[in-house]
């Protein structure tokens, strides 16, 4: 089975460049925008199911999206959810490496560790996947979430501490249910690439 992974529409946070995590900052009026187009582009597919992060920003991102495809339930998947940065959230990316020059080595006070990132998301996506077997699912998800997805799934060639994601960038997997294997077909497009490449 195949599925798609989104990041969510743009936040003010976005805009300034602070390191979200998980606190509860809603899609701004391009985030809004930008999820349309996402979900303009991907209106040919037919998904079955779309799952997301509990966080304000990818809900209601997943929820515009379902609204171009028969408005299919949005079903929240905790295990989507965006990295916590800890005392770290809040901070610009400029202070947070300032506050934490010796990061990733040592991390900020109650930062979700590097490890159990990509363990969590791998759960929550291979959750959601073994419930499709021959259907195709959107999910929505984070920045640091993803990357991490991303990085473990294409071993290092992507993802964490390489690709910057587009907000409302679409990447595509496989699953083999049988061997329980995640293949990349493709990652980061945004909408308009997406489009263009007709894939």
């Amino acid at each position: 089975m195949n599925f798609y992974l989104v990041r969510h529409g743009q936040t003010d946070w976005n805009i300034l460049k602070k390191m979200q995590g998980t606190e509860d900052i809603p899609l701004n009026d391009i985030g809004r925008k930008q999820a349309a187009s996402c979900a303009q582009a991907l209106s040919t597919i037919s998904f079955e199911a779309i799952y997301t992060s509990p966080l304000s920003r990818a809900v209601e991102t997943a929820q515009i999206i379902s609204s171009y495809h028969n408005n299919i339930p949005v079903i929240i998947e905790p295990g989507l959810i965006e990295r916590d940065y800890g005392e770290g959230a809040g901070l610009t990316y400029k202070e947070f490496h300032n506050s934490y020059p010796e990061y990733p080595h040592v991390l900020p006070n109650g930062m979700e560790e590097s490890d159990k990132l990509r363990s969590r998301i791998c759960l929550a996506v291979r959750s959601c996947a073994e419930k499709h077997h021959n259907a195709t699912i959107l999910l929505i998800s984070h920045g640091a979430s993803i990357n991490a997805f991303l990085h473990l799934v294409s071993d290092g060639i992507c993802g964490s501490g390489i690709t910057h994601l587009k907000n409302t960038s679409i990447s595509k997997f496989s699953f083999c249910a049988s061997r329980g294997q995640f293949s990349l077909l493709y990652h980061n497009l945004s909408p308009e690439d997406f489009l263009t490449l007709h894939i």
